[in-house]
């Protein structure tokens, strides 16, 4: 007797019921995709950043010689020389 003199009472409770249960759902789930491309940003992060060191180490001097020496090229020590033109000026 109580429910169907109330029936649109509790059918009202049951809705908002049901949303809270739809917008715990749907929250959860956005925090478990955040929380993966968290993880993959970080992951792609350091991947820049050994790719990065890895391009800083064999571009040094050193490294460029090791690799140049094994074509057999010659670097020299002294600096390029500049040539002018005469009745040209800088």
């Amino acid at each position: 007797m109580i429910f169907w003199k109330n029936k649109m009472y509790f059918l009202f409770l049951l809705g908002i019921m049901l949303m809270y249960i739809a917008n715990v759902q749907y929250s959860e789930y956005r925090i478990r995709k955040a929380q993966i491309l968290e993880k993959e940003i970080t992951q792609l992060k350091w991947n820049y950043w050994t790719m990065k060191s890895g391009m800083i180490f064999n571009g040094m001097e050193e490294q460029v010689g090791k690799k140049v020496s094994e074509t057999e090229l010659i670097i020299k020590d002294e600096a390029p020389k500049i040539l002018i033109q005469q009745g040209q000026k800088n």
